[in-house]
């Protein structure tokens, strides 16, 4: 036999004793409330008790004939009192009538006498209980009406029908018991009928019997119940799909149903008559019967759409369409008809389940043919009893054994969906743990060809000579600025890898807050551009410091105004800290979009951004998250849709006698391979050093490593003082924390850049990361060269000294420029003037002396040592100008006319041989191109704030396209190094440019000013 009809077998067998099981229990259950054989049964309205004792806890049905008089309603009161009652119709009906009787009768009096035991004591309580009648009844006991359900009444008007069951419990001191039952029925077509068992017994029999049927009905109401409870709390916070409210549904019409049936009293409550009180209990007993089909219908598997599900669907469908239309006495006729439906929907689902789990065989399958088995049960005793007077109390254990079954199969399936999660969740954390390496792998990759092309597109975006049209310069410019982007992007991948593994870590220190909020504005600026955004920090400057790792501080601040910035097209971001419970709130507040609550729920997990149409990747804030976490902080979000965001977070304060020198500066044992002494002759030289940090810890330490003489080290602490001192006096390097307070280091340098060139002031940025973000942002702004935090001290001293050789060699060589400057006075020049003198010799001796003398003074001054000096006096300049113009007006005569114009008491420095270099290029290449000369003006103006030097002259002009390239400070060969060199010493002293207007055939005017100290 093979192992396939051995295990169908197998279960077969176990359907038949699970089946045998739960009929030996129902069988255990009925005989133990079974009443006895030797019940006594009323005959012709007597039912005979005196040889009969009651227990505890026998009951007694007041089974067998009872008189009946149809269409008479008697008086209980004055029964002997009545016209004799066999003029009536008179007749007995057995109790109770297993089919109701059609007859045009409505109204009736059921009568039966009980003859009590004689040594029953006189104070024993006995209890009646009377079953819901057809359709109003009331009961009469030794004459009093005791209980009633309805109305009774002899016509349609007075009549009101009510089922109900009712119990009375009473004394009775008599040998005997009158019963009378007056009903009444003007609802239905059938006689007032008596369909179910009376009960009769003792007062403590009938308490035991309602305590068991009582606790059989709660049993089984709440185990229901709790099934619709818990499959509404799955729906609402699990699984909110319409499938979980049929389960809630399939549970809930059952307890109605069965509450109904154990109390029809309770549609009372709802004040409807009879016919609708009937019509609603049948569409409760379809509704759970069509519930229960459909419930087990999404449990099976292989049967879930079998056609007969369909056909069942469309017949509950028209039998609750019948039940609301159709009048009462129709019901009545078609009530048989629900039955056999729910029968056979009962079984097509029983069968259905039976034939999956035989054909399965598996445990989840198993549970439901449990359930099945319950069902089935269930169907064939209720058939029996309702063919067969059973009255007995309530049987849980079908309904216990079929929910069982559910819990069971949900339980396994449990069990097995948990399972499978397992193996998802590892099969997931492997393929994440693989994207991870991917991501990481591949960012890596990009790494190189990403910075090539950025660097490939700055040369070219930078190459003065290439010929891009300005909307293709501003594309570029675009692309560079998007693979800074997504040098970001691959950033976040690589830390959000670090974080997952936990190779992390911090390097804590006193920092900050303000300096690195405008370093990171500075290095965020080109992603403002082309948005009307102002951002601004109101952090104050006694602020004190937090501790943090610097680097992801950047990093947390970046992230977090870059996002700001993504989500605001025009507005402000604004930065603002406060202290609370010792630690450093940070908010920062845009005016941007905002979000949503669906948008801020998911904003934390990886990959999730708060628009689809951005270009991040959804790490930023995430990053940021784990990363204030680190310290010992946390991160929060207060958003509103269309008006902003409110991102702040904390970090914990420092503590301010901390000795932080260690964490700054990664001290080196090897020692420099040149000895400082030997290694040129500049160290004759003392040399000037301005160090620019916010912290004066680290301004200690950094100025340790320069303790030499050779070196004289300036230190401050704000950007504003550092301005003050580059205005005063001259250096030879500057050393800039990138992140100042209120001006950035990069802004810093920015400003340096306008008065000193690369090489005429070097400056060297400390920046606390060396990713090709910051180091770009810093030689962008002008930076030559950066150290990295924490320093190490012979990295800085040998990329500060490369810095200070540097510059001392651009000085020497602007030391020569200056000498070939004065070796440009031209031999015919000299020439000229001594064949001059050679000539006065004979003419007039006087005029030989002056020019002689003038001649003298010309060349002692142009060739004075202080015109290697960074300025001279305005006197002495005007006394090498006067001897030029001498000698010129003497060799030129009337060709050459020269008026001043300098208002009295200017006390200045200007660079050396700068006036003299225009006048002479006034006359040579102005005045003196014309046939006729012209005139040359000195003019010197005081102003407030500054001194204007200008040499006018009325001369031929200058081309406009030689004026174009004198302005672009594009100098060619042929512009003249007299100009180039006058301009760009001005630049670099003063920040500014000659200032040239001319107009051919009209003359030239070249303006500088001197600020005033």
């Amino acid at each position: 036999m093979s192992l396939l009809k051995k295990a169908t077998i197998r279960h077969s067998l176990f359907i038949i004793l699970i089946f045998i099981v739960l009929t030996t229990l129902r069988i255990l259950w009925l005989a133990y409330f079974s009443p006895s054989s030797e019940q006594p049964i009323a005959r012709e309205g007597v039912f005979d008790l005196r040889d009969h004792q009651l227990s505890d806890k026998e009951v007694l049905y007041l089974d067998g004939e009872w008189v009946y008089y149809p269409g008479l309603l008697i008086d209980p009161l004055n029964i002997d009192h009545n016209k004799s009652l066999q003029s009536f119709e008179q007749a007995t009906r057995v109790i109770p009538m297993q089919e109701p009787e059609a007859t045009a009768e409505r109204y009736g009096t059921y009568r039966l006498k009980i003859l009590l035991n004689d040594n029953a004591p006189k104070d024993n309580r006995y209890a009646i209980r009377i079953p819901a009648v057809s359709t109003a009844s009331a009961l009469y006991l030794n004459g009093k009406l005791v209980e009633q359900s309805g109305k009774v009444a002899t016509d349609s008007h007075s009549h009101h029908g009510q089922v109900a069951t009712y119990t009375h419990y009473f004394t009775n001191e008599q040998p005997e018991l009158d019963i009378i039952l007056h009903t009444s029925n003007f609802d239905t077509a059938i006689s007032p009928t008596i369909n179910k068992k009376i009960w009769f017994t003792s007062a403590s029999a009938m308490a035991h019997q309602q305590i068991i049927n009582n606790l059989s009905f709660a049993t089984i109401s709440i185990t229901l119940l709790l099934f619709a409870l818990f499959s509404s709390l799955v729906f609402l916070f699990i699984y909110p799909k319409p499938v979980v409210l049929l389960f809630t549904i399939g549970f809930l019409l059952p307890l109605a149903d069965e509450l109904i049936s154990h109390d029809p009293s309770i549609l009372n409550w709802l004040h409807l008559d009879y016919v609708w009180s009937f019509k609603l209990s049948s569409i409760i007993f379809l509704g759970s019967s069509f519930f229960f089909v459909q419930f087990m219908r999404v449990l099976l598997v292989k049967y879930r759409h079998a056609k007969s599900f369909q056909w069942l669907f469309a017949f509950y469908a028209l039998s609750a369409f019948f039940t609301i239309v159709l009048p009462i006495n129709w019901l009545n006729t078609i009530n048989s008809l629900y039955f056999i439906l729910y029968v056979i929907s009962f079984l097509s689902v029983v069968v259905l389940a039976l034939r999956e789990y035989l054909e399965n065989q598996t445990q989840s399958t198993a549970f439901i043919a449990l359930a099945a088995l319950g069902t089935l049960n269930g169907i064939i005793w209720a058939y029996i009893k309702s063919n067969y007077s059973f009255d007995i109390p309530m049987y849980p254990f079908d309904y216990l054994f079929m929910m069982l079954g559910f819990s069971g199969y949900w339980f396994k399936r449990f069990f097995e969906n948990k399972e499978q999660i397992h193996q998802l969740i590892a099969k997931l954390q492997k393929d994440d743990a693989l994207k991870d390496e991917f991501l990481s792998s591949s960012s890596q990759k990009l790494w190189d060809p990403m910075n090539k092309m950025i660097t490939l597109g700055q040369s070219i975006y930078d190459n003065p000579n290439n010929k891009l049209m300005a909307d293709d310069k501003q594309n570029l410019k675009h692309l560079i600025d998007i693979g800074r982007s997504m040098s970001f992007s691959l950033n976040d991948i690589l830390d959000f890898t670090r974080l997952k593994e936990g190779n992390l870590h911090l390097h804590k220190q006193n920092v900050s807050i303000q300096g690195t909020v405008y370093g990171v504005f500075d290095l965020l600026r080109f992603i403002t551009i082309g948005k009307q955004i102002q951002m601004s920090s109101t952090i104050p400057r006694s602020f004190p410091n937090v501790v943090a790792d610097e680097n992801r501080l950047i990093q947390i601040l970046f992230n977090l105004l870059h996002n700001a910035i993504k989500y605001t097209s025009a507005g402000s971001i604004k930065i603002s800290a406060q202290i609370e419970n010792n630690m450093a709130v940070i908010h920062i507040r845009d005016t941007g979009l905002g979000m949503d609550d669906a948008i801020q729920s998911r904003l934390f997990s990886p990959y999730e951004q708060g628009n689809d149409n951005n270009d991040g990747i959804g790490l930023g804030l995430l990053i940021s998250k784990r990363l204030i976490e680190l310290h010992g902080g946390t991160l929060q979000i207060h958003s509103i849709p269309n008006k902003g965001s409110d991102v702040f977070f904390t970090l914990p304060l420092a503590d301010e006698n901390v000795n932080e020198e260690q964490s700054y500066i990664e001290e080196e044992d090897t020692h420099l391979l040149v000895e400082e002494k030997n290694s040129s002759s500049i160290t004759e030289k003392q040399f000037n050093i301005l160090m620019i940090d916010d912290d004066p810890v680290n301004l200690t330490i950094m100025r340790s490593l320069f303790a030499t003489p050779e070196y004289a080290v300036t230190t401050v602490t704000s950007s504003e003082k550092a301005l003050e001192l580059l205005q005063r006096e001259e250096w030879d390097l500057v050393i800039i924390d990138a992140m100042l307070p209120y001006i950035s280091g990069y802004a810093l340098t920015e400003i340096i850049r306008e008065h000193y060139s690369l090489l005429e002031l070097p400056v060297l940025i400390l920046t606390a990361r060396n990713y090709p973000a910051d180091v770009y942002t810093g030689f962008a702004h002008g930076a030559n060269d950066y150290v990295t935090k924490p320093i190490n001290s012979l990295e800085l001293k040998v990329r500060s000294r490369a810095l200070i050789d540097l510059k001392y060699s651009i000085n020497q060589r602007l030391h020569l420029e200056t000498a070939w400057l004065q070796a440009q006075i031209q031999p015919h020049f000299l020439f000229n003037t001594l064949n001059s003198i050679a000539s006065l010799s004979t003419i007039d001796t006087d005029r030989m002396i002056d020019l002689m003398h003038h001649f003298g003074e010309y060349l002692h001054a142009s060739f004075d040592a202080r015109n290697l000096q960074r300025v001279v006096s305005l006197k002495d300049e005007l006394d090498l100008v006067r001897s030029y113009l001498y000698i010129s007006q003497q060799r030129f005569g009337d060709l050459l006319n020269i008026e001043w114009d300098i208002d009295d008491n200017i006390n200045i420095d200007i660079p050396p041989i700068s006036l003299q270099t225009l006048v002479e290029n006034a006359i040579c290449h102005g005045v003196l191109k014309q046939v006729e000369g012209g005139t040359v003006c000195i003019r010197i103006k005081d102003f407030p704030n500054h001194v204007a030097v200008s040499v006018i002259d009325n001369g031929v002009g200058i081309d406009s396209s030689l004026l174009d390239e004198l302005q672009s400070c594009s100098y060619s060969p042929n512009s003249g190094v007299g100009l180039r060199n006058t301009d760009l010493r001005l630049k670099r002293i003063y920040g500014q440019r000659l200032q040239i207007n001319s107009t051919l055939n009209e003359g030239t005017t070249i303006t500088f000013h001197i600020p005033k100290k």
